[in-house]
Formats: C-alpha cells, sequence, structure tokens
C-alpha cells in the first residue's frame, strides 16, 4: 500500500502542477514573442524552448523534489491509508498524460527509424572531409537535404541536390546541418513533439512554429561562424527551396535545410544572410557560453537543499488533503 499510495501521489501532483502551469504559461506566449523579437536567433530559439517545457519542467520539480520526499519521509512505511475518488481520479489522468508522452515518442522514434531505413537502402555513402556525421547520397530522395539521429547524427541529402548545387554550396549546406547537431535540435524537436499541446490550442502551435524559424536563422549563424560562405549558404537555401517537395506520410524527426512546417521562413533567411553580406557583419561566435546557465542552477540546487527541510512539511500536509 506504501509504494502504491506514493505513485499515486505523484501521478496526481504531476498532472496538477503540470496543467496549472500550462494555463498560467498561455497568456505569456504571446507577450514572449514580443519580447523575443530583438533578440539573437539563438537567443530567441533557446527561450521559446525553455517556456514550452516550463510547465513539464515545473511539474517534475515538484513531484520528484517535493511531493515524494515529503512522502517518504514522513509517511509510516507500515501505512494503511487507502485513497479516495479524488485522488484516483487524478492519478488516473496523470498516468493518461504519461501514457501519451511515450506513445508520441515510440511512434516519432518509430517513423524517423523507418525513414532512416529507406533512405539508406537506397542511399550510398558520400567521403567528406572535416564533417563529424556520415553523409548519405539517396537516390530518388525528394529533395532530402536532412540530419536525423540524437547523438549518432547522419546527414542524408537527395541525388538531385548533389547534382544542383556548387562544391561550396553544398559545404554551406551541410554546415548548417551540423549546425543542428551542435544544438541538439533534434532531441529539443523531440521533446517540444511529445509535449505538444491539442490542436485547438493555436497560441502553443504558432510557438513551436516560431521555434522552428528561430532555429533555423540559428544555425545559419553558426554555419557562418564555422566558416561557411552567406553568399553559398543562401544560394543552397534558394536552390533546395526550389526543389522541395513535401514528404509523405508521417514525418520523421529530422533538421532540414528547408522544412515544409515553416518553408515561409525562408525569405527572411535569405534576407537575413543578404544583409550579413552587405554590412559585412561578423557572424556570431559559435561557442555557446553557458556560464550564466551553470550559475542559475548551481543557485537554485543551494536554495533547494538549504530551504528543504523546512518546506517538506508543509508540502506533507497538501498531500494529506490529496488522500483525503
Amino acid at each position: 500500500m506504501f509504494y502504491l499510495l506514493a505513485t499515486a501521489l505523484s501521478l496526481a501532483v504531476l498532472f496538477l502542477v503540470l496543467t496549472t502551469a500550462s494555463l498560467l504559461c498561455m497568456p505569456g506566449t504571446r507577450l514572449l514573442l514580443k519580447m523575443a523579437g530583438p533578440a539573437t536567433p539563438r537567443t530567441r530559439a533557446n527561450l521559446l524552448f525553455a517556456w514550452r517545457l516550463l510547465p513539464l519542467a515545473l511539474a517534475c520539480a515538484v513531484t520528484f523534489g517535493l511531493a515524494l520526499p515529503a512522502f517518504l519521509e514522513f509517511e509510516p512505511y507500515s501505512t494503511h491509508e487507502g485513497m479516495g475518488f479524488r485522488l484516483v481520479a487524478l492519478a488516473i489522468l496523470g498516468a493518461l498524460i504519461l501514457l501519451g508522452m511515450t506513445m508520441r515518442a515510440v511512434n516519432l522514434l518509430r517513423a524517423t527509424r523507418t525513414a532512416q531505413q529507406g533512405w539508406r537502402d537506397h542511399s550510398e555513402r558520400m567521403e567528406i572531409e572535416s564533417l563529424r556525421a556520415p553523409v548519405y547520397r539517396v537516390e530518388n530522395g525528394s529533395s532530402l537535404l536532412a540530419v536525423t539521429g540524437i547523438f549518432r547524427p547522419t546527414i542524408f541529402v537527395a541525388r538531385e541536390i548533389t547534382e544542383a548545387l556548387s562544391h561550396d554550396e553544398l559545404r554551406a549546406a551541410l554546415a548548417h546541418e551540423m549546425a543542428h547537431v551542435l544544438s541538439f535540435d533534434n532531441l529539443k524537436q523531440l521533446l517540444l513533439n511529445i509535449t505538444r499541446a491539442p490542436r485547438w490550442l493555436e497560441t502553443i502551435y504558432n510557438s513551436d512554429a516560431e521555434w522552428t524559424s528561430a532555429a533555423e536563422l540559428a544555425a545559419d549563424h553558426r554555419a557562418l561562424a564555422e566558416g561557411a560562405s552567406a553568399l553559398e549558404l543562401s544560394s543552397a537555401l534558394i536552390k533546395v527551396g526550389r526543389l522541395k517537395r513535401p514528404l509523405a506520410g508521417r514525418e520523421p524527426l529530422a533538421s532540414h535545410l528547408v522544412p515544409t512546417a515553416c518553408s515561409g521562413s525562408l525569405e527572411s533567411r535569405v534576407v537575413r544572410l543578404s544583409e550579413i553580406l552587405e554590412d559585412a557583419e561578423t557572424a556570431p561566435a559559435s561557442g555557446v557560453n553557458g556560464s550564466h546557465l551553470l550559475l542559475a542552477m548551481i543557485i537554485g540546487l543551494a536554495a533547494y537543499l538549504a530551504c528543504i527541510h523546512t518546506v517538506l512539511p508543509a508540502v506533507h500536509e497538501a498531500l494529506e488533503f490529496l488522500v483525503r
């Protein structure tokens, strides 16, 4: 009974915090988009990603950082306390949310594996010097130029694209794909997909499209910082954009040079690259300074450890309200 009660309470708290945080974050999405407007593409993408995952992060933090420790600390192991209808209902809702996220992840990873296998079966390995990911040239790849995989990335490029692009344009396009790898954008896509809101919540959906556009601009900037030519990259974008055709069936987890979901942002990307050429602007540095994030994590952990024993009794009282 002890472990069953602990599981039910954890699921109930997860559902309550996740739902409440999601409802509170919705009105602020449009404000965040306006505030992030003048920021750099990478900063904008990071802000949008963090905002989208904030409800889930808060739910996990409260559940496993406060609720579960409070239960384990103050609830006797030999408890025979029963579960009321309220707790059972909330626990079922929490379990359904976790099940839904798991099924989305499984379906997306399965679709990605199927697409990878299909592309690789009709491809040949290309030898590209100084590139840290394998590149495969795909026959009849539907104008494909994308990187798949999270920890073992693979780049697939259609033969028609290799024939349409010059050597320098292809190198610039591959540098863009490697920028997605260095930013773990496929992992971010996975997390955004499994936590996706219902379709009727257009504000959240718009923020996902905004993240994709910002991530593409950030990858362009990082490619330039790694030595790619703005002229060659913009030329590659235009040529691939003309060849681009929608993929059939469920789209796999991949970062495309010209994503189908936000093909409308292609013009803004080309304009931005043209501005860099005209103004001789220095591209952003490729290194990402994580000192501020690390400092914030250290401060947060220190505050948690300092307050945990003071807060846990109050948390346990709140849990008793759920059980009753």
